[in-house]
């Protein structure tokens, strides 16, 4: 990466952040938002460029974004619903005509058709958020094309974060169901993969290729963390199985976790 660049972080939480310090210790310049003024302070105290970000935006107040080369839409849907597509766009058309975009969006835009799911397989909009984030992405392609790359996440782990610890002792169903999962490292690493390489105009899964049962992975990672396993029952659920092969065969990246039963156990 040229250390010329500016990157802007819109969303300074779990991945955000992370993927902020990661370039500060590169010597990257970096921006970024968050949307409490209380979290300004920390913010800065990491060596961000910090910035208030507001549901109700004025364009006004996004100016510095025109100082950005790559931005990281990194904020989700929850808390805006409706009108997340459009303060996405907002902000995108804030960019100079020739930064690029990285969006972080979910796999979650695809239906538990009980297959496996590539980037071609069709998009559902019925689930929690779907919708809001199916229509992001469309309006953001429309808007910067070739310089936007979208990532669509699995079920994220790593850094505080154990799925196992939010099932403890909870009564399951779909134990014999697949895992999509992706680690925090393997996050960044696709990220600046995208930016290092300059693979722009792409979407892409990002999981582990590996896909365990709920009921191997949770019991197993319960066992590291010495707490009770959830309880699965045999209820079968609806699943789909993500295919991240365009991401690892076409454009050459390599897991550094590609099975969840070789993730770091993260004790906090």
């Amino acid at each position: 990466m040229s250390k010329e660049k500016i990157f802007g972080v819109v969303g300074c939480g779990w991945l955000g952040l992370s993927m902020a310090q990661k370039w500060i210790k590169e010597d990257m310049s970096v921006l970024g938002t968050t949307t409490t003024k209380e979290k300004i302070k920390s913010l800065e105290a990491e060596g961000i460029i910090a910035y208030l970000l507001e549901n109700k935006q004025d364009e006004k107040d996004l100016k510095w974004l025109k100082q950005v080369d790559v931005l990281l839409l990194n904020i989700p849907p929850s808390g805006l619903k409706e009108e997340y597509a459009n303060l996405m766009l907002k902000i995108a058309k804030q960019i100079k005509t020739d930064a690029k975009i990285i969006f972080i969006s979910s796999t979650s835009v695809y239906a538990n058709n009980n297959k496996e799911v590539t980037e071609e397989s069709e998009l559902e909009e019925t689930r929690k958020n779907s919708a809001y984030i199916i229509n992001a992405e469309q309006s953001l392609l429309d808007f910067a094309k070739e310089r936007l790359s979208i990532i669509r996440m699995s079920g994220l782990v790593g850094k505080e974060r154990n799925p196992a610890k939010y099932m403890q002792g909870r009564n399951v169903s779909g134990g014999n169901e697949p895992v999509n999962l992706i680690h925090l490292e393997d996050c960044m690493g696709i990220i600046d993969h995208i930016i290092n390489n300059s693979i722009w105009g792409e979407i892409f899964n990002a999981s582990t290729q590996e896909h365990p049962s709920k009921k191997e992975y949770y019991t197993y990672a319960a066992k590291q963390l010495n707490i009770d396993p959830p309880v699965f029952n045999d209820k079968s659920q609806s699943y789909k199985t993500i295919n991240s092969d365009k991401l690892i065969k076409k454009f050459g990246y390599t897991f550094k976790y590609a099975d969840p039963f070789d993730f770091p156990i993260e004790i906090s």
